[in-house]
């Protein structure tokens, strides 16, 4: 399987203006209909998620499928815990996700899964092309890529990346209602909440890793999980 990227649909001016004004811009439709849904089918079917989360000491925390499987559900249970209290007071998230940065865990994929074909294409000299083309910035070199679905009461607590010459999250999420929550949301200095995102199928997002966000948590009655693949680039 491979996918392509839709470029011929979009104002890059238009976009570049926009990026340089607000820090953050969102497209719709990067990949045809077909290929996005194939996606979302992988997320939601074909993916051995782990469970990502922070320690009580603020340290990400990772538990392997093994581990889900094999420790004790109050173990679990308190790591949960130590993820919801450490949220109290500075950063912390919790959801499911699946790295798309080593070769090793591309290679267990298999090159027939729709997530492979993504993080070969997002991987790519085009795809960097594709996001210097609408953001404006230059010599961009992708750094890490994770694929991530959010349930009920999954969160990510609002931080930042400076460190980031660029962000982004190409959601694949459909069918979503606005009270389930899960938006990408962007904080002002004043802790006023500038804009939001709210999950949509093939929907990418472009944002200055300097920018406050968070991930709104999922309301308890959400009637599905939010997918995404999530990335970040650095200067070269």
């Amino acid at each position: 399987m491979s996918l392509s990227l839709l470029t011929d649909a979009f104002d890059f001016a238009g976009y570049r203006d926009r990026f340089a004004r607000k820090g953050r811009i969102r497209l719709e439709g990067a990949l045809s209909h077909e290929d996005a849904h194939a996606v979302h089918h992988a997320l939601e079917q074909q993916t051995l998620w782990e469970l990502h989360l922070v320690d009580s000491e603020g340290q990400p925390d990772i538990l392997s499928r093994t581990e889900l499987e094999t420790l004790n559900p109050s173990e679990i249970q308190d790591r949960l815990a130590a993820a919801a209290e450490r949220a109290q007071t500075g950063l912390s998230f919790l959801h499911l996700g699946y790295d798309l940065t080593s070769k090793e865990a591309l290679v267990n994929l298999g090159e027939d899964h729709p997530l492979f074909a993504l993080a070969k294409l997002v991987w790519s000299a085009d795809f960097a092309a594709f996001c210097e083309n609408l953001t404006g910035l230059s010599g961009l070199k992708l750094q890490s890529l994770i694929a991530t679905g959010y349930r009920p009461g999954d969160f990510f607590t609002m931080h930042t990346d400076a460190q980031a010459a660029l962000t982004f999250e190409w959601n694949f999420t459909h069918d979503w209602r606005s009270d389930w929550g899960g938006q990408i949301l962007f904080h002002s200095p004043s802790g006023d909440i500038e804009g939001g995102i709210m999950p949509r199928l093939n929907d990418l997002a472009l944002y200055a890793g300097d920018q406050p966000r968070s991930v709104a948590s999922l309301a308890a009655y959400a009637g599905a999980p939010r997918f995404a693949v999530t990335g970040r680039f650095v200067r070269k």
